[in-house]
């Protein structure tokens, strides 16, 4: 029974090893309350591309959830940039999106903005060993 469990146990876990399930936030003015999210999901290894998803928050007003291009499973950086308070700029690749908390909205840019940078980085959403995370531009020495 247990070679049994073994051998149908190996191509599971083998289907499973290329799904990803990673989240990674930017945490606006040091407030749990108020935040930008970038969410990776991929329910089964292999089929398709990995379902990306910007959640962005501003606790009590708001709270949205969007679904955005990830065309490959491959993670791509996505650099976030503020344009104003609560107005934010995310690049990956040739893609850009406008991002703002005061009612947690997201809209895709038909072309890239006019100006380049739109505003101040602030950091990147990235992988590092495996794992998703939003790495701060650092400041100063």
């Amino acid at each position: 029974m247990k070679k049994l469990l073994c051998l149908l146990a190996t191509p599971c876990a083998l289907l499973l090893a290329g799904c990803e399930n990673n989240a990674a936030s930017y945490v606006i003015d040091n407030t749990k309350d108020h935040s930008i999210a970038l969410v990776r999901e991929q329910n089964l290894a292999w089929v398709g591309p990995v379902e990306q998803r910007f959640v962005i928050s501003r606790f009590p007003e708001c709270q949205r959830r969007y679904t955005v291009d990830s065309a490959t499973t491959e993670m791509v950086k996505v650099d976030l940039y503020e344009v104003r308070p609560m107005l934010y700029a995310a690049q990956q690749g040739s893609t850009w999106y406008a991002l703002g908390t005061e009612e947690c909205q997201l809209q895709k840019f038909k072309e890239p903005p006019p100006v380049i940078p739109p505003g101040r980085l602030i950091g990147s959403f990235e992988k590092k060993d495996g794992q998703l995370v939003f790495t701060p531009l650092a400041v100063g020495p």
